[in-house]
């Protein structure tokens, strides 16, 4: 089911796939978020790979998204970036026949061989 994430009043966004750790489960209202997810996924498709990779990977940045995975089923790969003093550090990219490990999900890891079967 999406859900909305509202960083601001002009900054609300459906990611694909988000996480709020459970101290933060007050951020919570109602069928939205306010605030920055602690991680948000990100699956591109060949219409919205510009503006994931770019502008919203910005926006994430800017307001505090701790980790922002991308996976990019074109190229069959997929990153981690952790936010490291206020900006998104790449932290490890995979490709399809490899693992990608969260970095604040200690034991979530993706299988790429299986995503990109």
């Amino acid at each position: 089911m999406p859900m909305d994430v509202q960083l601001d009043d002009g900054n609300i966004y459906q990611p694909d796939i988000l996480y709020i750790t459970e101290d933060r489960r007050s951020e919570i209202i109602k069928d939205r978020i306010e605030g920055a997810p602690d991680l948000i996924i990100e699956i591109l498709s060949p219409s919205n790979a510009y503006y994931d990779l770019r502008q919203k990977k910005d926006i994430y940045e800017k307001y505090g998204v701790k980790e922002y995975i991308i996976v990019d089923p074109i190229q069959e790969n997929a990153e981690v970036h952790a936010l490291e003093n206020s900006v998104f550090v790449l932290k490890q990219k995979a490709a399809k026949t490899e693992q990608l490990s969260s970095i604040i999900l200690s034991g979530l890891v993706f299988d790429l061989t299986k995503i990109f079967a």
